[in-house]
């Protein structure tokens, strides 16, 4: 039993280095759809450039745990929120400056705010309608942040225990082996 077990664990983490090189990770904990949100959010000037994320769309849960588990900001526990949006860029801009984008650029700084109000055309937003939960940078820290804790776990806890204990059973089976 042991033996089989010495032989499948390695093959396990080298399982889990190819899913996560090739995006099986993110696709399962929907760090994928918080990119492309992220990516959206950085466009300013293509069409549909910075869409806001909505309850309902296939981005909003994985965007809004990643904000609950990264943000500093206070949120209400008295309301749903029900849009994910960002303000306007501070600065951006694009190539070339008439005709087709070919490339933009939005500052990382821009913030980014959770509202609970349904917006636009509900009226004016107050300040108790929404938070600024980060801006557009500490968005990619947090997605990074979250596929380094995931990497963290396989790759120093699952090691850090795997090693020592395959040193350990190498030893008991050799140990047995000069017994017998």
């Amino acid at each position: 039993m042991l033996n089989v077990v010495l032989l499948i664990l390695p093959f396990l983490y080298l399982g889990f280095i190819f899913a996560d090189r090739f995006g099986v990770w993110d696709r399962l904990g929907g760090l994928d759809l918080v990119e492309h949100a992220a990516t959206n959010f950085e466009l300013s000037y293509a069409p549909d450039a910075s869409t806001p994320v909505r309850l309902g769309d296939k981005e909003w849960a994985p965007l809004l745990k990643l904000t609950y588990k990264y943000s500093n900001a206070q949120f209400p526990t008295d309301k749903q929120p029900l849009l994910f949006a960002r303000f306007v860029a501070l600065s951006s801009g694009r190539t070339p400056s008439e005709g087709p984008v070919l490339a933009e650029w939005t500052a990382p700084s821009t913030p980014l705010a959770l509202l609970y109000h349904d917006w636009p055309g509900h009226g004016d937003i107050q300040l108790a309608d929404y938070r600024v939960v980060g801006t557009i940078g500490e968005l990619r820290e947090w997605i990074s942040n979250a596929k380094d804790y995931r990497r963290f776990l396989v790759q120093d806890v699952f090691l850090g225990t795997f090693t020592p204990l395959l040193g350990f059973a190498l030893f008991l089976i050799d140990w047995k082996k000069e017994r017998s």
